[in-house]
């Protein structure tokens, strides 16, 4: 699980990526998901689930290709499955979007060569519900490809 430090994370506070594995990779961020039947007074599944994101946001920085994978937390019960992500992408910069087989993560390849908000929808199933509900968590990705990440230092001149 997250340390509360982790989970603090202010909403400008990009996400640190990764390097990348061999040159021309898209570099990698994992994001891990927390989901709960809580009965009542969650965010989600007309109040009867929990969820959250650490990182809460993530902004990607620095023009090229990521990719996304979007992962379940270790202490998330087996009883949920990730089934599908939908996202409101105009500038086509999401694509090559897969659920693993076992349902406990989705990945996506992110061009990142747009300035934009793209919103995202992480569907899961609750196997254990009597209707086996869908829940909607809503994780926020801001593209700024022209933005330097932190700890490059850029020379003027």
């Amino acid at each position: 699980m997250a340390s509360k430090k982790d989970s603090k994370k202010s909403a400008a506070a990009p996400e640190k990526q990764k390097k990348s594995g061999k040159k021309g990779d898209p570099a990698p961020i994992e994001i891990e998901l927390t989901v709960a039947y809580v009965g009542f007074g969650g965010n989600a599944g007309l109040g009867q689930y929990f969820y959250s994101f650490a990182p809460d946001v993530v902004t990607v920085q620095g023009a090229g290709p990521v990719v996304i994978t979007y992962k379940f937390e270790a202490q998330v019960p087996q009883r949920f499955q990730i089934v599908s992500v939908l996202n409101s992408d105009a500038f086509k910069q999401i694509h090559k979007v897969k659920v693993a087989e076992d349902g406990r993560s989705v990945s996506m390849h992110n061009r990142n060569t747009v300035q934009t908000l793209i919103f995202f929808t992480v569907l899961v199933r609750d196997e254990e519900s009597n209707d086996l509900r869908v829940i909607s968590c809503d994780p926020q990705v801001g593209n700024d490809p022209r933005t330097v990440p932190p700890g490059i230092i850029k020379k003027r001149g």
